[in-house]
């Protein structure tokens, strides 16, 4: 790693970091702070829980959205850096390695808070949070031992966190190429078009009568998800195999749809 990518790789690293403890900050105040001073005020603080709070941050879901929207802001960091002597190939080589670190330290956060607060807190067991976790249906597939099943599980999360924030990469490169006019009207509609693509097939699916057959695509998905072909699926025992080399070959084509937007990338007057 040159020393370009590597200062550069710190800075951006630095800034995101800051960035998430803000965020954190502001799920504690929405979460515990305003409901407190809301029943202090409204005098029913007994019926106030601040462990109850606490417990239920959801700290791996606000991550996902955070590296998804904060890797998406492309253009002012670009800029800043460019105007710096920093390349564009710099600029990716080093947005790729904060992806990866922050994805491990996000990964990590989100584990120990739901090991160390969220399932004592609750009263749950170690296994329970494995298999209700997005990993859980692969967790047991080495073998039953908790530890095993924690560093699978931190592994495939840490990799589904690298995919989205490259992805939130690749859109926000895509995005930073157009006039702000242009990204508003896609961010407005993108979504609903997905949304509607999604009603479509849901309701396509449901109707018997209808000429659509998405068996053979759902056949697919399953594959790619670990499913096996044949056979009843035992949640928790799972073949992690296709899903890890599915996220990897989504990882690898979202860092190139950003390598390639970013490469098109200019400063605007």
């Amino acid at each position: 790693m040159s020393t370009k990518v590597r200062t550069t790789t710190r800075y951006l690293l630095t800034e995101q970091l800051k960035l998430l403890g803000w965020a954190l900050l502001a799920v504690v105040m929405i979460m515990v702070i305003i409901p407190l001073l809301f029943s202090l005020v409204t005098g029913n603080i007994s019926n106030y829980s601040f462990t109850g709070s606490i417990s239920n941050l959801a700290l791996g879901v606000l991550f996902f959205f955070f590296i998804f929207i904060i890797e998406s802001l492309t253009y002012d960091n670009f800029k800043l850096l460019i105007q710096n002597g920093i390349s564009r190939r710099t600029y990716w080589q080093a947005r790729v390695n904060t992806v990866v670190l922050l994805s491990l330290i996000g990964t990590i956060l989100a584990f120990i808070y739901a090991y160390g607060v969220h399932a004592p807190l609750n009263h749950l067991s170690s296994n329970s949070i494995l298999l209700d976790a997005l990993h859980g249906p692969y967790v047991y597939f080495f073998g039953n031992n908790l530890v095993l099943g924690i560093l699978v599980g931190m592994l495939l999360t840490w990799i589904f966190f690298i995919g989205t924030g490259l992805t939130g990469m690749a859109c926000g490169s895509l995005l930073a190429l157009f006039s702000k006019w242009i990204q508003r009207l896609l961010v407005i509609v993108v979504p609903v078009l997905g949304a509607f693509l999604l009603g479509f097939m849901i309701s396509a699916s449901d109707h018997q009568q209808t000429n659509y057959n998405f068996d053979g695509l759902v056949t697919v998905f399953k594959f790619l998800f670990g499913f096996p072909l044949h056979g009843n699926p035992k949640m928790g025992y799972l073949n992690p195999t296709m899903p890890v080399i599915t996220m990897l070959i989504g990882c690898a084509i979202m860092g190139g749809l950003a390598y390639l937007f970013n490469r098109k990338l200019k400063i605007k007057n």
